[in-house]
């Protein structure tokens, strides 16, 4: 049997699903390839304390305290956090000094600020990814320094050492079928049906919108993620879960989707050809998630509702019209080359 290489990589990001999942499909594709050595470094209380040590078991962890820069940047407060970045910065110079990784791969976020500085420091390459149509600031500052910088849309501004590569995605084996949903108790399971989810972190705004839906919608199964399922007890049609751990196997038999536009869920849609009701978050940074929701609508068919001026008669006439998917699904033919495309510049420059 033939052994696999060691590649040993420093890995982390801002502390959603939509920076930790590109970098999970990333080492999971690795892992055909690779014997993987890990160092995640996490954000303290979000998605990867919870998911990593089930998805990657063998990573070795690091949990650090780094606080984001307030908006606007010129606050007092921002000194103090400006101070306590660098000096954790300094502690995970030791830590990646003693890990002797062979590459980074950062996929943004403020967390990553202080890591990434100690491999510059260290003079170890990096890598970055951006998933958004708008750069964050991490990214924006450190891309002059990276070996190279992923972009999933072709326009992305103000980064340097670019490639466009996509937002790796998450889908399940091909094999997979609409009879998946019974695990939702589903009580027909060839009803339509709507997947809604707010993002990782959950939305109250989003639950406040379909609460209004749900009153003339009884016609639609909806799976409903939220932090709040007493409230939606009285719908039948709607089955309430605080978390669902694969969302994207669902993503690949449902009829359509009312989300969020960070850029991992976007270019999940597109890949699926979701039928969408798109509800950009406004505390989005630079409102990159409109600008993602936009772009999207070049891609499927969708509609963007404002989450504070929204009409709900707009959403449930759109849902309303949203066909049952057929039995073989358009994404069957597809595959998703982004991280392929990411891990063939990494071996041509590494």
């Amino acid at each position: 049997m033939k052994t696999l290489k060691t590649k040993k990589i420093v890995v982390a990001g801002g502390g959603t699903g939509g920076h930790y999942y590109p970098a999970l499909a990333f080492i999971k594709y690795l892992e055909q390839y690779y014997n993987l050595d890990i160092l995640y470094f996490m954000t303290k209380g979000r998605i990867e304390e919870k998911k990593i040590p089930k998805d990657i078991p063998y990573a070795k962890t690091i949990t650090l305290e780094t606080k984001g820069l307030l908006r606007p940047l010129y606050n007092l407060e921002n000194i103090k956090r400006i101070n306590d970045f660098l000096k954790e910065s300094r502690g995970i110079k030791k830590i990646i000094k003693e890990f002797n990784p062979d590459f980074g791969f950062f996929t943004g976020g403020y967390i990553t600020a202080p890591v990434i500085l100690a491999m510059k420091k260290l003079k170890i390459p990096y890598y970055l990814h951006e998933q958004n149509s708008i750069p964050g600031l991490v990214n924006k500052r450190f891309s002059k320094y990276s070996k190279k910088t992923f972009i999933s849309f072709k326009e992305t501004p103000y980064l340097q050492n670019t490639v466009y590569t996509g937002n790796p995605v998450r889908y399940p084996s091909k094999d997979i079928k609409r009879e998946i949903l019974l695990n939702y108790n589903l009580e027909d399971l060839y009803k339509k049906t709507i997947l809604v989810m707010g993002g990782s972190l959950g939305s109250e705004k989003i639950d406040d919108i379909m609460y209004e839906v749900y009153q003339s919608t009884e016609n639609i199964n909806f799976i409903h993620i939220t932090k709040d399922s007493e409230r939606f007890q009285s719908f039948k049609n709607v089955k309430t879960f605080d978390y669902i751990d694969n969302a994207y196997e669902i993503m690949g038999v449902i009829d359509g989707i009312v989300s969020r536009a960070g850029a991992t869920s976007i270019a999940e849609i597109i890949f699926y050809n979701l039928n969408s009701v798109l509800i950009p978050w406004k505390g989005a940074a630079e409102n990159h998630q409109m600008i993602n929701a936009k772009k999207t609508q070049e891609n499927v068919n969708s509609i963007i509702c404002d989450e504070d001026n929204y009409s709900t008669n707009s959403i449930i006439n759109f849902l309303n019209n949203i066909n049952s998917k057929p039995a073989d699904y358009i994404w069957y033919q597809k595959s998703d080359d982004s991280v392929k495309n990411i891990t063939n510049y990494i071996e041509e420059l590494n």
